[in-house]
């Protein structure tokens, strides 16, 4: 008869040798390290689900975007603020240098406003605006010269459908595209081609081809679809609509994700917009209530549910104001002008993951916006659904390692009773910390 050196008394259970103390501390140590490895194993996939990322925290873009730049001292400010933005790329929606001199390259309009851009930010992607077709006034700009000094970047690696700089359009990334990106020249004169008018009034060639490349990338299954053109339809400021609704009207009804516009010099953030049964469409010079599917004061759009229309012509020109008597005030949810506390020039940001889109202004005031187009509908079931692939595997392992763990633990037991060491209490000792 022997005790062993914990201390443990001889009617608390009986050695046949004294190496069975051994046996015994290992088995306990034993116990306590399963006991730790089961609780790791426990609550890691807890831990991990609770800051895995989204699948779109993993891939994604950023992309800025103004038009209205000029070439003076606000031209310079954007400039400054899209440098820093760390944008892949940038889109300058239309009326690019307003005929100012930058004193870059030769010191033509076209050459040295691009030189300008480029010293600060290469990647840029332009579109013509009402100034930049040759149109009145004289000398503002030549859309085809501009093409010739910022043309399309070669570092973004995608093809261009179309005429770069009017009509056309590309995928980005060129493998596995997260978006289609529109461009359009709805109203413009462009004088410098012998005057064409392009419009896109229902089942013209140009309204054919923008529903064609639309319609296209969602048979593809690109995820995002972002139009932009530079006069807008609904604003509520100087402008009008100039582009007829039309246009305007395809893109609700296609469901696109973004309209992207300039012309009038603010920032407008739309509500989500899309026919319904109370709303055919948007109506020359009327506000319509029904034709907006979500209210976007809470800055959150439904996936799929219609476009979010953002005006940024916050390039570099003065601001103008926004006008609440307008009709079309109404189909907004935010806006910055001229009379908007912490105003200022800058770009619009937008990040672009395979599930969601996020915009946050980037202007050199105080006054800030953001939002996102994502799925924010998904109930419990269809999280479960969507969590599936990647909880079964885990599931399965967690049941894999709790079966083996009570294997071992018998397995330990059995070999307890064989050398006569009393089992009562093993359970709680194995899990024991």
């Amino acid at each position: 008869m022997r005790v062993c050196a914990q201390g443990g008394t001889k009617s608390t259970y009986r050695i046949r040798a004294s190496q069975d103390c051994g046996e015994w501390r290992t088995l306990r140590n034993r116990g306590r390290a399963w006991g730790i490895v089961l609780a790791a194993v426990v609550l890691a996939p807890a831990a991990w689900f609770s800051v895995a990322p989204t699948e779109g925290a993993s891939a994604g873009f950023q992309f800025s975007a103004a038009g209205d730049f000029g070439a003076w001292t606000g031209f310079r400010t954007t400039l400054g603020l899209l440098n820093e933005s760390g944008s892949d790329f940038a889109l300058a929606i239309g009326d690019l240098s307003y005929g100012g001199f930058t004193g870059y390259a030769d010191n033509t309009t076209e050459a040295g406003w691009c030189a300008k851009f480029h010293r600060y930010y290469e990647n840029v992607i332009i579109l013509a605006g009402n100034h930049d077709t040759g149109a009145f006034p004289p000398g503002e700009g030549n859309i085809n010269n501009f093409t010739k000094y910022c043309p399309f970047p070669t570092g973004l690696q995608t093809v261009v459908f179309g005429e770069y700089g009017k009509q056309y359009y590309f995928d980005y990334p060129r493998t596995n595209p997260l978006a289609r990106f529109i461009f359009l020249s709805p109203d413009l004169v462009f004088v410098d081609d012998g005057g064409e008018h392009y419009t896109y009034t229902v089942n013209s060639t140009r309204y054919l081809w923008t529903q064609s490349a639309i319609e296209q990338a969602h048979s593809l299954g690109i995820p995002w679809v972002i139009v932009a053109f530079h006069k807008s339809c609904i604003a509520a400021g100087e402008h009008a609509c100039e582009t007829g609704t039309d246009i305007l009207n395809l893109l609700l009804s296609e469901k696109v994700d973004l309209i992207l516009n300039a012309h009038t010099h603010n920032y407008e953030r739309s509500n989500q917009l899309a026919p319904t049964e109370s709303c055919s469409g948007i109506q020359l010079h009327s506000y319509d209530p029904g034709c907006i599917v979500h209210n976007g004061a809470d800055g959150k759009y439904q996936r799929g549910a219609g476009p979010v229309l953002v005006i940024q012509g916050t390039g570099g020109r003065e601001l103008d104001a926004f006008n609440q008597d307008d009709p079309y005030s109404g189909y907004f949810a935010a806006h910055m002008a001229k009379d908007t506390p912490g105003n200022g020039l800058g770009v619009v940001t937008y990040n672009v993951y395979p599930d969601r889109i996020v915009e946050r202004t980037n202007f050199n005031g105080t006054y800030s916006d953001t939002f996102t187009i994502g799925d924010f509908s998904t109930g419990f079931v269809e999280q479960f659904v969507v969590a599936l692939p990647i909880a079964a595997p885990v599931a399965v392992g967690l049941i894999g390692l709790g079966v083996g763990v009570f294997l071992t633990w018998r397995m330990r037991a059995i070999g307890m009773r064989a050398i006569g060491m009393r089992t009562v209490g093993l359970g709680a000792r194995l899990f024991r910390l």
